[in-house]
């Protein structure tokens, strides 16, 4: 700065990044479809992971799910990829896909390394990131094996209706924390038990970045605007029990109400 006074005294530096990222939050249409197209891979990886699972079952670590997984999603997602090596070819490509079974899903971000046979009654998440050219998002599914009981039966009906609350509620002209209050007020209605499941906010915005702004939460006034996209975490972690249900997707904001991007379903079935 004292170099640039020095050589242009006259100049007048201006802050514009305010203004840079909001381009970034403000998706194209372009952006938009680049990002659906990630997420149409992703669903794809989903689908793999959960035959995948049933197929293994208890023969199975949730390490090795989460490997199979990456493997069979980068090498579809290269089938269409042109690429010769060269620089600017084939950018921005990641398939970043993990699994936990177990005590570890009891944390929304846990540090233990995950090397964890599968078992009868335990929680399962297969989650990551996809993106194509930098472009792309979150998509996290729970699954519970049987047996379960009315407690996590209870949990799982919650989180699922949370995740269908922040859709309808994900519409232009909503501040963000209206649709945390509507997602946390269903929560807590549901009794004790769940609210002292509650460890973090209900998404942030999602972008070339990762985690950029806004964020869906309690304290965030900002307004939605059409073509911004959230991840879906309404998620409830049940340390004392050792299991959690943490969902994700990416979510985009549309004129009446928000649009999931994944085809992955929230169902048991």
């Amino acid at each position: 700065m004292k170099k640039l006074q020095k050589i242009l005294p006259k100049a007048k530096v201006v802050d514009i990044s305010s203004i840079c990222l909001k381009m970034r939050i403000i998706k194209t249409p372009e952006e938009i479809a680049l990002t659906q197209r990630s997420m149409d891979y992703f669903s794809k990886i989903h689908a793999f992971g959960r035959d995948y699972l049933l197929e293994r079952g208890t023969d199975a670590t949730d390490f090795e799910i989460a490997k199979a997984c990456e493997e069979w999603g980068m090498n579809l997602i290269m089938q269409d990829i042109k690429r010769d090596g060269r620089p600017h070819n084939a950018v921005g490509i990641d398939v970043g896909i993990g699994c936990r079974t177990g005590r570890g899903t009891a944390y929304p971000h846990p540090n233990q390394f995950h090397h964890n046979k599968v078992k009868k009654g335990d929680s399962l998440q297969i989650a990551g990131v996809v993106k194509i050219g930098g472009y792309g998002g979150e998509c996290y599914r729970y699954y519970q094996i049987e047996p379960w009981d009315a407690h996590r039966q209870k949990v799982w009906e919650t989180v699922t209706e949370s995740i269908r609350i922040q859709e309808r509620e994900s519409k232009a002209g909503v501040p963000c924390n209206d649709v945390a209050f509507k997602v946390h007020a269903y929560q807590v209605s549901r009794g004790k038990d769940i609210q002292k499941l509650l460890y973090q906010r209900v998404g942030h915005g999602e972008g070339m970045e990762g985690h950029q702004p806004p964020y869906i939460a309690l304290g965030n006034t900002e307004i939605l605007e059409e073509g911004m996209t959230f991840s879906v975490e309404p998620g409830l972690f049940d340390p004392e029990h050792g299991f959690g249900y943490n969902p994700s997707d990416s979510c985009l904001v549309a004129k009446e109400k928000g649009i999931l991007q994944s085809s992955v379903p929230l169902s048991k079935e």
